[in-house]
C-alpha cells in the first residue's frame, strides 16, 4: 500500500507488512512554540526526515511542561535550586518522561525528579514519582499523583506549591 501527502511537497509513505499492529497507529502533535506538527508513533518515536531523503520513524523528541496558575510561573524559589514554588515571573522548564498507563515522571534541569509532600515540592530525589496529567479545560489541566490517596498539586496565595486534598474541584487549574 502507497499513500502519498501533500501540501506543497510530497512524501511517499510506504507500508511492507500484510498484517495491521500498533505501528501503523500515529498521534498527529502541534507544537504552538514552534508552529510545527509532529507525527508520534505507539512506540513514542517522532518521524524524521533521514539524510538519504527517506522518513524514518526514529526521532526522540524531549517533551518539556511550562505551568502557570492565578499567581504566577511555576520556579524555583528566591535562593533555593530546589525548592518550588508558583509565583515567579519567569518560568522553569520541566521535563516530562512517560511511563506505563499513563503515568508521567517530572525532572527538573539539575536531572532530579520532583518530590511532593503537603509541605513543598522540591526538585531532588533520584527516585522519580508518578503524576496523572488530567485535562479539564481546552488550556488547563490538573496534576495529580499516582499513588493510592491520589493528591492534586496545589497553588496557595503565597506561592506555595504542595500537594492539596483528592478532590479535583478544589485543585489548581494549570495553565500549560
Amino acid at each position: 500500500m502507497t499513500d502519498v501527502i501533500t501540501g506543497g511537497f510530497g512524501v511517499d509513505v510506504t507500508a511492507n507488512q500484510d498484517e495491521i499492529s500498533d505501528h501503523e497507529t500515529f498521534q498527529l502533535e502541534f507544537d504552538l512554540s514552534t508552529k510545527r506538527w509532529y507525527i508520534r508513533t505507539m512506540q513514542d518515536r517522532y518521524w524524521t526526515l533521514e539524510t538519504a531523503g527517506g522518513i524514518q520513524a526514529v526521532g526522540d523528541k524531549r517533551p518539556i511542561l511550562v505551568l502557570k496558575c492565578e499567581q504566577g510561573f511555576v520556579g524555583y524559589k528566591a535562593g533555593s535550586n530546589l525548592q518550588l514554588e508558583c509565583n515567579k515571573a519567569s518560568y522553569e522548564t520541566i521535563q516530562v518522561e512517560r511511563s506505563d498507563r499513563g503515568v508521567v515522571f517530572f525532572k527538573g534541569q539539575n536531572g532530579k525528579y520532583w518530590h511532593c509532600s503537603n509541605e513543598s515540592i522540591t526538585v531532588d530525589s533520584d527516585v522519580p514519582e508518578g503524576f496523572f496529567i488530567e485535562l479539564r479545560e481546552p488550556t488547563r489541566i490538573c496534576i495529580k499523583t499516582s499513588n493510592p490517596s491520589g493528591e492534586y498539586l496545589t497553588a496557595e496565595k503565597n506561592g506555595s506549591f504542595r500537594l492539596g486534598d483528592s478532590d479535583y474541584q478544589t485543585a489548581t487549574l494549570w495553565e500549560y
